[in-house]
């Protein structure tokens, strides 16, 4: 299985002129030599393993998109991932235990699953994460979301700040506007 650190979306059918624009934005425009782009079973959605941290990845070409929103045609979510392993509930548990420290003693979160082509259920899937996290849960304004991305046989995981850690251009777009 490779390790991927960040999911991107873009419009089903789509997925040829998304790689080129992540090739321009992360490849050349961030100067990331390594980057590799693969397809997932999932219309719409290519996995990415960035040489890059991928939460500065996000932030750089968040930046970027302030000033040129509208180049961004394809490629128009991007999500970042601390874990990569494969989609079996222990396994995805063990991996949120290693995120531990990123939510403080006085933090609170929740846990978003996004499932796609699995047996896995959400609310198995939540419980299973949530009952090894020692904090306060906040479904309706956490300080962390421990996301949870099951996309066949592999799933992302990352305890992040969703207005913070997650490009979305058409959210930026509204902002803009």
């Amino acid at each position: 299985m490779q390790e991927y650190n960040l999911l991107v979306a873009c419009p089903r059918d789509r997925e040829r002129a998304a790689t080129s624009e992540i090739r321009y934005f992360i490849g050349d425009l961030l100067e990331d030599s390594g980057l590799k782009i693969s397809r997932t079973p999932i219309s719409g959605l290519l996995a990415c393993r960035t040489s890059l941290d991928p939460f500065e990845v996000i932030q750089r070409l968040k930046e970027f998109a302030i000033e040129n929103a509208y180049q961004f045609r394809f490629a128009i979510r991007f999500t970042p991932f601390e874990q990569c392993v494969e989609s079996e509930l222990d396994t995805i548990v063990k991996a949120t235990e290693k995120l531990l420290p990123k939510i403080g003693e006085d933090e609170s979160f929740r846990v978003t699953v996004r499932r796609r082509h699995t047996e896995l259920e959400n609310m198995d899937v939540v419980k299973a994460v949530a009952s090894v996290i020692p904090r306060k849960v906040n479904l309706d304004s956490p300080d962390k979301t421990v996301l949870v991305e099951i996309v066949g046989e592999w799933t992302g995981i990352s305890v992040l700040d969703e207005k913070n850690d997650i490009l979305s251009i058409m959210t930026l777009r509204d902002d803009m506007y």
